[in-house]
């Protein structure tokens, strides 16, 4: 119950004061522990670090998991939407799912290839489907796959240091740099809503 308690309490000093606010002193204090009770549960930051993480990943996955689409192409583009609507909505998850500098974070490309990531194996899944239907060409799935989340990872970062003049901007330009991602593997261009 503790190690919950403590993962709570992180979380909530990560919601309110970003990674660059995230102590121990302060998830202990949020958690109503010393910090040495914390090293009980957690042995140093870097663990609470890769909890924080991994708890972001869950995030993540659960929201990729919800996506209904079954066209495999049309389930890409909730995709874009919701990892889209995840950076804006639940930023300071978002960041202890992608950019937390966690010891443990999956490697590109190897932990991905081999199947460590749910959430990019939904993906990879869905792109795979695609290529059955000859909706995409014969790139492997998992280069198509990491091209989609280096992209928008990408954006998400340019528009937290300010580098577009609006958030309205901003998400006009990353909706179409990823739909012109998808278009580039595609045999077949995607009808987008204008």
């Amino acid at each position: 119950m503790t190690r919950d308690t403590i993962l709570a309490a992180a979380r909530a000093v990560l919601d309110r004061e970003g990674v660059p606010g995230l102590t121990v002193r302060k998830v202990a204090a949020r958690a109503k522990l010393s910090p040495m009770a914390m090293y009980r549960h957690f042995a140093d930051k870097s663990a609470l670090l890769d909890a924080l993480m991994d708890d972001g990943l869950a995030t993540w996955g659960k929201i990729v998991s919800s996506i209904s689409a079954q066209d495999p192409m049309a389930w890409m583009e909730e995709l874009i939407e919701a990892y889209l609507n995840f950076a804006l909505t639940k930023p300071h998850r978002f960041d202890a799912a992608f950019l937390l500098p966690a010891p443990s974070a999956r490697q590109f490309p190897d932990d991905f290839a081999a199947g460590r990531s749910p959430a990019l194996m939904m993906i990879i899944l869905r792109i795979d489907q695609a290529k059955s239907n000859g909706r995409f060409g014969n790139e492997p799935a998992l280069d198509i796959a990491l091209s989609l989340v280096a992209l928008g990872q990408g954006m998400v970062s340019m528009h937290r240091a300010n580098r577009f003049s609006s958030e309205a901007q901003f998400k006009a330009i990353y909706r179409t740099a990823l739909h012109h991602c998808i278009e580039s593997y595609s045999v077949k261009p995607l009808r987008r809503e204008k």
